[in-house]
């Protein structure tokens, strides 16, 4: 049987596109996310420290309490950062390898 619709075929290849995308990530994007992630440990590890060195000044529980909070909202962050980038990273590689 024939089809009235024709094949149609890209005016870049998918090889191209991977190659191109595959550098961006893995120089830039992704020491950015670790920057940020090391950041984020850093932040909450500061805010855990703000807790344990003052206990009873309630400003700086307060204080940590935040910074942790922050730490943790940016670790998350960062985790879902890195899985959206590995899921890219893992579509093009497989687009590329067809």
């Amino acid at each position: 049987m024939f089809s009235l619709v024709k094949t149609a075929h890209a005016a870049v290849s998918t090889a191209a596109f991977g190659a191109v995308v595959d550098p961006i990530i893995s120089n830039v994007v992704l020491p950015v996310v670790m920057l940020a992630f090391a950041v984020a440990i850093v932040v909450f590890i500061y805010g855990v420290l703000q807790m344990v060195i003052n206990p009873v000044d309630a400003e700086a529980h307060k204080k940590g309490k935040v910074s942790m909070l922050s730490g943790l909202i940016g670790l998350f962050i960062m985790v879902s950062a890195w899985g959206i980038i590995n899921l890219i990273s893992n579509t093009v590689g497989q687009i590329t390898s067809h």
